[in-house]
């Protein structure tokens, strides 16, 4: 597999909301100004390449990267306050995983917010001209996925999908990795110290190593 190059980071990042406990009333406000006009993620996880030994599996997968995937919903949820990402499945499904993500160049960068219930948002920027110029921003509830934030807080490959899309690709005797990257609109980013600080706040897993 070619590898692929973290996009440009545009903006810088690192902003992180406080994470100390707010009053009720004043973190939920803040909540709801921290969501205003985003894309509300179905759920985060990851695929890693597996070569077991009489799998059948490619015997570099060790050397491959795993991906942090965002999932989304294919509908008005997603594609009403983010109509580029219409386009991008759109791409996706003309053209292909691999010659997609060379087309899109996407600017990448994190935040995140504190307190009870913490998010993450992914800020992609849309050089233009298809999909339309423009900054689209997904929510993912950080604390539900705790466990895979290691994955990329390092930087790597992320993939925009669906489940639906996933299961499709990697259905039947032949799924294999390389299918599953294919149901996904790839986008290479680059460390994270928004991640890397809501990982030692609230004491989630950190890499191996």
């Amino acid at each position: 597999m070619t590898p692929i190059a973290p996009s440009p980071i545009v903006p810088a990042q690192g902003r992180l909301s406080r994470t100390a406990t707010f009053a009720p009333h004043d973190e939920e406000r803040q909540r709801q100004d921290f969501c205003a006009g985003s894309v509300p993620a179905a759920g985060a996880g990851v695929i890693v390449p597996v070569g077991a030994a009489g799998s059948g599996g490619p015997a570099d997968a060790g050397t491959l990267p795993s991906v942090f995937l965002v999932y989304l919903h294919e509908d008005e949820r997603t594609f009403g306050p983010a109509p580029q990402l219409r386009d991008a499945f759109a791409l996706l499904d003309e053209h292909g995983a691999m010659e997609v993500v060379g087309r899109l160049d996407l600017g990448t960068a994190w935040s995140g917010f504190g307190g009870a219930r913490p998010l993450v948002k992914l800020r992609l920027e849309f050089p233009g001209p298809h999909p339309a110029r423009g900054a689209v921003s997904i929510v993912v509830p950080a604390e539900e996925h705790a466990e895979v934030w290691h994955h990329i807080v390092g930087g790597g490959l992320l993939g925009l999908t669906t489940r639906e899309r996933l299961e499709r690709a990697t259905a039947g005797p032949r799924a294999s990795f390389a299918a599953g990257l294919e149901a996904c609109v790839l986008v290479g980013v680059g460390t994270s110290p928004v991640l890397e600080k809501l990982i030692t706040a609230y004491g989630w897993p950190w890499p191996r190593g």
